[in-house]
C-alpha cells in the first residue's frame, strides 16, 4: 500500500487548533465553537491517514476520541454557550495527545484580553497596528492570483495557499511575538522573519513574508525536494 500524505503537517494543524481553542475559551460564540470544530476535524483527517499508514495504535485510539468530541463540538456549535468548561477540557486533552502521537509540540499564544465583542483591550503601548490576518492578506496581492489566504480565529495568524493546494504556510507569532512561517511541505519547519516588528508597516512586513514564501516554494522545474537531497548526497 502506498504512504498516504496529509495536505497540512502535524505542527500546522496543532497550532491552528490551539488558536481556535484560545478563541474558544476567552468567548464560547458560535463562530468560536465553528473554528473549533473544524480545527478537530482536520486532525481526525490527519489521523485518519496515519492510521491507514499503519503509523502505530496509539492513532486508532486518538481516532475514536476524536470522533465522539467532533460530535459533542457540533453540538456546542448548534447551541453556544452550553457547557463550554468540558469542551475546553475535552479539546485541550486532545490537541495534547495529537501532539505528543505526532512527536511535535506547539507553542500555545497567549491571547490578549478582549471583550465580549471579541476586541482586542491590549496594555497601553502594546497595542497592534494590524493583525497577523492583515500580513498574510496583504503578502498574497505581491504573491499574485494564484495565491490565497485565511484568516484564522481572531486574526491571530493566517494560512496562506496556493490554489492548487499544493503548498500551504501558517504565518504566526511566538510566544515572543516574533513573526514566523510555519511551512507544511517542510514537516512544519519554522522560518522567522528575523527583526519584523510593527513598526515596519504593514506593506513591508506583507512584502517580506510573500518574498519568503516565494524562497521557500519550489519553482515546477525543480526536482522533489526528497530527489534534490539524494543528488546533492
Amino acid at each position: 500500500m502506498s504512504h498516504l500524505t496529509y495536505p497540512r503537517s502535524a505542527t500546522t494543524i496543532a497550532t491552528k487548533a490551539r488558536m481556535a481553542l484560545g478563541a474558544y475559551t476567552a468567548i464560547p460564540v458560535r463562530e468560536a465553537a465553528y473554528n473549533l470544530h473544524r480545527s478537530v476535524d482536520d486532525m481526525w483527517g490527519y489521523t485518519y491517514f496515519a492510521i491507514q499508514n499503519a503509523d502505530g495504535p496509539q492513532w486508532s485510539r486518538l481516532g475514536k476520541e476524536l470522533i465522539t468530541a467532533t460530535k459533542r463540538l457540533a453540538a456546542a456549535e448548534r447551541t453556544p454557550g452550553e457547557g463550554p468548561r468540558h469542551v475546553i477540557q475535552v479539546a485541550a486533552g486532545l490537541i495534547a495527545r495529537f501532539e505528543h502521537a505526532a512527536g511535535t509540540k506547539t507553542t500555545v499564544i497567549p491571547l490578549l484580553p478582549r471583550d465580549e465583542d471579541g476586541r482586542d483591550h491590549p496594555v497601553l503601548g502594546t497595542e497592534r497596528p494590524f493583525r497577523v490576518a492583515d500580513i498574510g492578506c496583504a503578502a498574497v496581492q505581491h504573491l499574485g492570483p494564484n495565491w490565497h489566504a485565511e484568516a484564522l480565529p481572531w486574526g491571530d495568524g493566517s494560512s496562506i495557499q496556493d490554489n492548487d493546494e499544493t503548498h500551504g504556510y501558517l504565518l504566526a507569532v511566538d510566544e515572543h511575538n516574533c513573526l514566523y512561517i510555519c511551512d507544511d511541505s517542510r514537516g512544519g519547519k519554522r522560518t522567522e522573519l528575523d527583526g519584523a516588528t510593527p513598526a515596519d508597516g504593514l506593506d513591508i512586513l506583507a512584502e517580506r513574508v510573500a518574498d519568503l514564501v516565494l524562497s521557500l516554494t519550489p519553482s515546477p522545474t525543480d526536482p522533489p525536494r526528497g530527489v534534490l537531497s539524494e543528488v546533492e548526497s
